[in-house]
């Protein structure tokens, strides 16, 4: 056998605490609905791009500055200030690059984002959990944070509307919070579409406000991978040197990007039913019998089931090929429940109805 290098790996990376996701078996009559995805295709002006794209020889523009352009329209900022990546994780790489060090603190609320605590921990960052309140509130714990936040801290990162709880902390919260701390504050509003509030003006007003968004939820762009970030101005030249070169978003992406932003009618069409689908889900969630749906500001909604484990719940979906989320992990206080994505009407109903004949067959409905 070949000599292995495993000693020579950081101590960081640990196979243990990579961020997971169940597989999903793809089946003709499968409902995904646990990622959090659009369930409609691309907008027609992104198709047509995709079904005319004929530059994947070149190389993307290397400033990204159409995309970062088109996002500035959208958004009222100005490009200089936008930062774009492969989704909204590699956003976050810009972060780590700009402002993490090994044994420096990032300071998170769970249950929230779970790539926050493994992704900050794998680049050398003491992760600092301020948990949230229990249910239903989840209420973010403001005094808490601030009081977390101390000379070693590289960073606060709050999302909001939350995930995977759907709840929308006050923006008064943030605000106190921005403005209580020196440090960055990372504002991931990766759901601000879906949400009666946005924190633009946050960063608009305060030097340290940092609002990360993405096109994979409101413009259903998941598979193609464009996230973005606003920055403040003063951290633009320090941001330019922490972005790769063609800001890792190929050709084709940035191209879908540009014209779904283009399309926004079509997109604001579907948010508008998803919004009105995530309601009817929440109210049909509430009438079952032990079954608590919590108010959400997302594309997707928890919800508590009887008993104290969602799991057996879980595999009766996934065995009529209908996926949601679940959460085990103790210490998240979430293995009764269950999160599932905002899909079409069709397959709302199909999952309302699959899990009612669940329940009822467990004897819990």
């Amino acid at each position: 056998m070949a000599q292995s290098i495993v000693g020579y790996v950081r101590d960081a990376v640990s196979p243990a605490a990579a961020y997971k996701l169940a597989p999903r078996q793809f089946h003709p009559d499968s409902i995904f609905l646990n990622l959090n995805e659009s369930p409609y295709p691309l907008s027609p002006k992104a198709q047509q791009v995709l079904n005319t794209f004929s530059q994947g020889n070149r190389y993307p523009e290397f400033t990204q500055g159409a995309l970062r352009t088109a996002i500035s329209n959208y958004i009222g900022f100005a490009p200089e200030r936008i930062a774009v990546g492969a989704g909204l994780d590699d956003v976050f790489s810009i972060l780590v690059t700009l402002f993490i060090e090994p044994g420096k603190d990032v300071v998170i609320s769970d249950p929230t984002f779970g790539m926050y605590a493994t992704f900050f921990a794998l680049h050398g960052a003491n992760v600092i959990n301020v948990p949230l309140g229990p249910a239903p509130d989840f209420a973010l714990n403001v005094d808490g944070i601030i009081s977390a936040v101390n000379e070693n801290t590289a960073m606060v990162i709050v999302c909001n509307p939350n995930n995977p709880t759907g709840t929308l902390f006050s923006l008064e919260d943030i605000e106190r919070i921005v403005e209580s701390v020196p440090c960055p504050v990372g504002i991931d509003e990766a759901y601000a579409e879906f949400s009666p509030l946005d924190h633009l003006e946050l960063a608009r007003t305060y030097g340290n406000a940092i609002v990360l968004r993405t096109l994979s939820k409101f413009a259903g762009l998941a598979g193609y991978r464009v996230g973005y970030g606003i920055f403040p101005e003063d951290l633009v030249p320090y941001v330019s040197a922490a972005t790769p070169a063609f800001a890792n978003v190929s050709g084709i992406s940035a191209a879908i990007g540009i014209a779904s932003l283009d399309d926004l009618d079509y997109l604001i069409a579907n948010r508008d039913e998803q919004v009105s689908e995530r309601e009817r889900v929440t109210a049909l969630l509430n009438e079952m019998p032990g079954v608590s749906a919590y108010p959400s500001a997302t594309n997707f909604v928890l919800f508590k089931l009887p008993g104290d484990d969602a799991t057996p719940v879980l595999k009766a979906l996934n065995d009529r090929h209908i996926y949601v989320r679940h959460y085990p992990a103790p210490d998240l206080n979430l293995n009764d429940h269950l999160r599932v994505s905002i899909g079409l009407p069709d397959e709302n109903t199909a999952f309302f109805n699959a899990l009612e004949e669940i329940l009822a067959d467990r004897g819990t409905a």
